[in-house]
């Protein structure tokens, strides 16, 4: 076999494989958008109907009328995982320059501990951590999503980050110190301009893990509207009206649209911080 034959053999089976994973990811949402647009009950049908013979609209004013109020999930999911987002950057920033710039023992074995820390399922400390928070009186607030979603994402992020610290050249900090520059002006001066694909791979990252949370969410959010998620109103909106699965699918398909435009738009972006820069 030549050498252009396996080059067109790989390109085949490469092929094969991309549609394989876009199929197995794009047929459920694209089965949520056609049972969205059915007429009420229509989704029961057998045998199942594919397409709808009469499509509407009427599921979405349904959920997006006074009844369901999911626009307030919506921005409410936006506030706790831009801020959850924002904090991540934050903290991380600075534990990622720790572990990629200074030189101090233990360095490394830090971060592989917190990647392990990272690894252990929420629902491991969802008990301590809904007791915390009700001491704190953060229970059904923000807060009591925010912190522990930036808790939950600074370990992912803290290696992005300092993947692309660890590749910045010293002069350039060398240079700011020298120009009388502090530590913190140096991070956010000279170190976080060079490491902005990371720093915005890693935002992406911890605001789609705090928009898709569940777990937590509806355990500190105890049935208050006022800070209940996207992930908690698409639940109770099922069990509240049983299950009537075409205001479901408009609620949910609803809930994605600001996920999948996030996407659509920074994804050239979070793939190239993702890819570039290794620890050295």
């Amino acid at each position: 076999m030549t050498h252009s034959q396996k080059h067109r053999k790989h390109l085949t089976l490469s092929g094969i494989i991309l549609l394989v994973a876009a199929l197995w990811s794009l047929a459920p949402l694209a089965w949520l958008g056609i049972t969205s647009i059915k007429p009420q009950g229509t989704e029961y049908r057998i045998p199942v109907e594919y397409w709808p013979e009469h499509p509407t609209l009427e599921n979405y004013r349904t959920v997006l009328g006074d009844r369901f109020r999911i626009q307030r999930a919506v921005w409410n999911s936006v506030v706790v995982s831009t801020t959850a987002a924002i904090g991540t950057l934050v903290l991380s920033s600075l534990s990622a320059y720790a572990i990629a710039r200074l030189r101090f023992r233990f360095r490394f074995h830090s971060l592989y501990a917190m990647q392990i820390a990272g690894m252990i399922p929420p629902i491991v400390v969802i008990a301590p951590t809904f007791v915390l928070l009700r001491s704190l009186g953060l229970i059904r607030t923000y807060w009591a999503m925010i912190i522990p979603n930036m808790v939950y994402a600074v370990p992912l992020s803290s290696f992005l980050i300092a993947s692309y610290f660890a590749n910045v050249p010293f002069e350039l900090e060398d240079a700011a110190k020298i120009d009388g520059a502090g530590t913190l002006r140096t991070i956010f001066s000279v170190i976080l301009p060079v490491a902005a694909p990371g720093m915005f791979s890693a935002g992406v990252l911890a605001f789609l893990g705090s928009w898709g949370e569940f777990m937590l969410a509806n355990t500190v959010s105890i049935g208050s509207a006022k800070v209940e998620t996207v992930p908690v109103v698409v639940l109770s909106l099922s069990r509240a009206f049983e299950l009537q699965w075409t205001w479901v699918a408009a609620g949910t398909v609803v809930t994605l649209v600001p996920v999948i435009a996030a996407v659509l738009l920074f994804q050239r972006a979070v793939v190239q911080g993702l890819s570039a820069g290794s620890l050295r």
